[in-house]
């Protein structure tokens, strides 16, 4: 008995071993679940669940890579979105370009050559909140800023704007471009073409211009856009017979007796093509500063109207890029600057060949296209023409002459190749007849970036 009651717990443990698997297999069948309702979809792995969501950049880089259509209006919105899109709600990013241009005056001159960084900018936009924002850049032109250096450093730009009403108004205070034109508002060197600026726009149109404003913005409809603004005016003491560039003030320690009043309207029709009016009007007499006399040292106070206005156009579709421009200032008192007198008794324009004009004027056309664009390649290359026309002595004051160098024509010839959207290799031709024909040719050669 002793020996068969050790031996129990070894048997059955092997029996219970044995007899496991048959228990299991008797166990009952789970209840079946009910089919679902509609098709079952068997996703693969990689869409079995939601990928996580991107992390917001720190910072916003730029404007990105704008749409063909948005690059006609200028890259501003899309700066302020790519703030939006930070963490900081702040995006940063800016423009430069090299030249080196080569001229030769006469027929027989020899071709003078030149380097330089015309200029580099810098910007900051942030936005504060979606409504508030503000927008800076800082520019250095000709690579070095001292005091018997050729550069400059300075704001371009710096100001808060609030929207309002979302995009149909907004108030903008602070250092503006003057909405003239078209270069003065959109210069990054991608979107324009040519090495150096059109002419028209720098000469005619100061550029780049801007002054301390306040004012209005907005689009109240999908199609309409507009700027008005109250500005520091121009400083008539600085006129000269080849424009009113000398009287910009651009906010640094600017006179602020005389204003003008200066808006814009643009409308876009079909997305990338735009058309705009601008008028500018002004008393700048009281930015003489009381430097006005007569011969015989009385003191007068000037009325010196500035009016002026401009008409653009400008196409960017399917590879066409077109731009018409035409500007137009008047001075109908320009004659009383000529003849004024300084406290001294000296003259204050001593060149009487050389008069402040009545009237200056100039305008241009522009086409250029994609050659690249029919293979379906993601980079450009588009060779343009330029005409352009103006004369800073169009009608000059009663008792003085216009002198004729002031009146010229110019045409541009070249190529601008766009691996990407924010860089650009140029290189033009230009023929510039001044009063002989076309006596002065330029060779250019460039690049441009910006993000």
């Amino acid at each position: 008995m002793k020996a068969i009651s050790s031996l129990w717990p070894r048997s059955a443990g092997v029996v219970l071993s044995a007899l496991l698997p048959f228990a299991a297999a008797a166990q009952p069948a789970p209840a079946a679940q009910p089919a679902p309702d509609g098709p079952v979809l068997d996703l693969p792995p990689e869409h079995a669940a939601p990928p996580p969501a991107p992390r917001e950049p720190a910072i916003g880089l730029g404007a990105g890579q704008a749409p063909e259509h948005e690059l006609v209006r200028g890259l501003t919105e899309q700066r302020f979105r790519s703030a939006g899109a930070s963490a900081s709600n702040t995006s940063v990013g800016g423009y430069g370009e090299v030249h080196v241009r080569g001229t030769t005056t006469g027929r027989e001159g020899e071709r003078a050559w030149v380097a330089d960084i015309p200029r580099l900018v810098l910007f900051v936009a942030h936005e504060f909140t979606t409504d508030i924002r503000s927008y800076v850049e800082l520019e250095v032109e000709h690579s070095l800023s001292c005091a018997s250096c050729p550069g400059a450093a300075e704001l371009e730009q710096a100001y808060l704007e609030w929207n309002a009403a979302g995009r149909a108004l907004g108030l903008r205070a602070g250092l503006v471009l003057v909405p003239m034109g078209i270069i003065n508002q959109w210069h990054e060197p991608p979107v324009f073409h040519g090495v150096v600026r059109p002419k028209v726009e720098t000469v005619v149109i100061p550029s780049t211009w801007r002054e301390i404003a306040v004012g209005a913005f907005g689009q109240p409809l999908d199609w309409l856009r507009f700027e008005a603004y109250a500005m520091t005016g121009l400083d008539p003491l600085a006129f000269r017979a080849g424009g009113l560039a000398g009287g910009r003030q651009s906010g640094g320690l600017a006179r602020a007796n005389a204003w003008a009043g200066v808006a814009r309207v643009e409308a876009e029709p079909l997305l990338g093509v735009v058309a705009g009016v601008s008028v500018y009007a002004s008393d700048a007499g009281s930015n003489g500063d009381g430097k006005f006399f007569l011969r015989d040292g009385t003191p007068v106070d000037l009325t010196i109207p500035v009016l002026g206005w401009s008409l653009d156009a400008r196409w960017r579709r399917r590879g066409l890029e077109t731009r018409v421009l035409f500007a137009e200032w008047h001075l109908p008192e320009a004659r009383a600057l000529m003849v004024s007198f300084n406290e001294s008794g000296a003259p204050n324009f001593i060149d009487p060949t050389s008069p402040v004009a009545t009237r200056i004027r100039g305008g241009y056309v522009e086409a250029a296209y994609d050659v690249l664009r029919p293979l379906g390649l993601s980079h450009e290359l588009l060779p343009f023409a330029r005409l352009e026309a103006y004369d800073t002595q169009s009608a000059v004051p009663e008792g003085y002459e216009a002198n004729a160098s002031y009146g010229v024509r110019e045409i541009t010839l070249g190529a601008s190749y766009r691996p990407t959207q924010g860089v650009v290799l140029k290189a033009d031709y230009q023929l510039r007849d001044r009063t002989l024909g076309f006596d002065q040719t330029q060779l250019n050669f460039g690049l441009g970036f910006m993000y």
